[in-house]
């Protein structure tokens, strides 16, 4: 696999009897290309080295290439490079959210830098503002940031708290259906009292026996 570095690669081609190193760049609307032979330059370490100074000429020469960030992006609404607007909720209050503009870039060290600006605490105005003013001069510092603009604006002004969304009442449960109270039992029919027993017919009196008559003597 050809070697290659920043700005120029390695070429060895046996069918054009090409061997070197191929250095390109392209800057804006610019792009220069310049193959360096080792027959040439006496080797292949010497045309290295001189493949290396070109490179580093041309940088010098042209203007330094622009970045993504350098650049206003599609989905950009706010219209400025480097800073876009942004929406945060805090997942333990779901009707909470917290708005913001974010300044953006890439510092010196290749590290991207985010600072925000809350749209709920400066005011729609003045945290705009305050991130345009941080990607303009690349602060880290967000209190630095914020001095920067009051000696020149004035004090800032918090945006009043708007008042947390109260907490929908929880539906009061339906009270549950009545039981129906249990259909009384019908009465079990009475009894007939049994028919009373006649009384029993009373016996005639036996015939009281004739006293007979005592004999005369």
């Amino acid at each position: 696999m050809p070697r290659k570095n920043k700005g120029y690669s390695r070429v060895d081609s046996d069918v054009n009897n090409a061997h070197g190193w191929l250095v390109r760049i392209k800057r804006g609307e610019e792009r220069r290309s310049r193959f360096i032979s080792d027959s040439t330059h006496g080797g292949k370490r010497k045309s290295e080295k001189v493949a290396k100074e070109v490179y580093e000429e041309w940088v010098a020469e042209l203007p330094e290439p622009e970045t993504s960030l350098d650049k206003l992006g599609k989905r950009n609404t706010t219209g400025v490079v480097g800073v876009h607007h942004s929406w945060d909720q805090d997942n333990r209050f779901p009707n909470c959210k917290y708005e913001s503009y974010v300044a953006s870039w890439v510092d010196e060290d290749g590290k991207r830098r985010n600072i925000r600006f809350s749209i709920n605490k400066y005011g729609k105005k003045a945290a705009f503002e305050l991130a345009c003013l941080c990607r303009a001069e690349r602060l880290r510092d967000r209190d630095a940031v914020i001095a920067k603009f009051e000696k020149k604006n004035g004090k800032l002004k918090k945006a009043a708290k708007k008042a947390a969304p109260k907490k929908k009442a929880a539906p009061k449960k339906k009270a549950a259906p009545k039981k129906k109270a249990a259909a009384k039992k019908k009465a079990a029919p009475k009894k007939k009292a049994a028919p009373k027993k006649k009384a029993a017919a009373k016996k005639k009196a036996a015939p009281k026996k004739k006293k007979t008559a005592k004999k005369k003597r």
